[in-house]
């Protein structure tokens, strides 16, 4: 399974309103489909990485247009080859309130809705997910307004399938599996699956064997989960090797998250969690 880190974003697939760069994503999907894998789609509405003529804009019907159009552009061209989307990204802050975008000042609360209408017109198959961070545990607020959302979104009838937990942790930070366990089940509750999206688990540097071996259990507490839970199934990494890491750059301090070490070997935990998924109660039905 893989995941166009940046090439379905708005500013890269449409870089101004006439142009749209096809040759990457058709690339990606080509490489795919002639691998043996699948790809999620990554992502239509954020509130980063926007062409400017989208940050731009002022009324309610030319941001529902817009918007409109692009989501059903894009899953129209790979309707049938992309079988899930991340359809919204990141729209709550820490405290569960909406996070102010050119979306929610252009349009309102109901952009969301629109957005996933869009997409099951555009491909009735695919299946559609709201993605966040921080939104992994029962019991915090974010979490809890994450979880409220969705299940405000499915009692109203928007087609919403999947919640997506980005998963982006702290090796020194304690992880909290029952939280994370009562977020998945009351998803399961609500006939939604749950998708793994973006994990990574970075140290605070110098790394050390104590802080290696946190990350070690964190990296398999996730696994263990996924291959146990009825309603995951997606262990997605964002990034699989030091050597190409969004981390130092994005939190000074920080680095070693991956699963693989700066020359791209993989690190010990990878084949724990190789072990993990082979014995899954899932892979031998």
């Amino acid at each position: 399974l893989i995941v166009p880190e940046n090439t379905m974003k708005w500013k890269n697939i449409r870089p101004t309103k006439t142009f749209w760069n096809w040759s990457d994503m058709d690339n990606m999907v080509d490489f795919a489909e002639k691998n043996g894998m699948v790809i999620r789609g990554h992502t239509f509405v954020w509130h980063q990485q926007n062409a400017p003529y989208v940050d731009s804009l002022k009324t309610k019907d030319e941001a529902v247009a817009m918007l409109t159009e692009q989501i059903t552009m894009v899953m129209e061209r790979y309707k049938g080859r992309v079988f899930e989307y991340d359809v919204a990204n990141e729209v709550l802050n820490e405290d569960g309130t909406l996070r102010d975008t050119v979306w929610l000042r252009t349009i309102g609360p109901e952009y969301i809705d629109i957005a996933f209408k869009a997409a099951r017109a555009a491909d009735p198959k695919a299946r559609l997910v709201l993605n966040d961070y921080s939104n992994e545990y029962a019991g915090t607020a974010k979490g809890d307004a994450f979880y409220e959302l969705c299940k405000d979104m499915k009692n109203r009838g928007i087609p919403i399938d999947g919640a997506g937990l980005q998963l982006h942790l702290v090796a020194e930070h304690t992880f909290n599996r029952e939280g994370l366990l009562a977020q998945i089940r009351r998803f399961a509750e609500l006939g939604m699956f749950v998708t793994f999206t973006e994990i990574d688990v970075r140290i605070a540097m110098p790394s050390s064997p104590e802080k290696e071996a946190q990350q070690t259990e964190i990296f398999k507490g996730l696994m263990e989960i996924a291959a146990t839970e009825p309603n995951t199934g997606h262990f997605v990494v964002w990034g699989y090797t030091d050597a190409k890491s969004w981390i130092p750059g994005t939190f000074p301090g920080y680095g070693s998250a991956h699963l693989f070490d700066k020359a791209s070997q993989p690190k010990p935990v990878f084949e724990d969690l190789k072990k993990i998924l082979a014995d899954s109660p899932k892979r031998k039905k």
